[in-house]
């Protein structure tokens, strides 16, 4: 079983860190490729480890609803992220997670 990531821990630099792992989501029991395709600072309430957002491109189909999911990082571990669609991008699907 992998290690449960910290999400209250969780800071931009840990996610430029896994830039480059593979990604998976995991829904009804079939699993699709995410990467990271954005890492941002944004305003809002004071956090350790400050607030930002990650947008996730996944496939152009399906299309994830917005819900909390199960995301694995390789070599990093698994939790679940409440994360939301935002539309297509030429590339893929993107998806947005916010930690605030």
């Amino acid at each position: 079983m992998s290690e449960q990531i910290d999400l209250s821990a969780a800071t931009m630099a840990d996610f430029e860190a896994c830039r480059d792992k593979p990604i998976r989501l995991t829904l009804d029991g079939e699993s699709m490729p995410l990467t990271i395709a954005e890492i941002a600072p944004v305003g809002g309430p004071e956090r350790d480890g400050g607030a930002f957002s990650v947008v996730f491109r996944g496939p152009v189909e399906p299309v994830v609803e917005q819900a909390i999911h199960q995301i694995e990082i390789e070599g990093t571990g698994e939790t679940a992220l409440f994360i939301v669609p935002l539309g297509p991008d030429g590339e893929g699907m993107l998806y947005e997670a916010v930690f605030n």
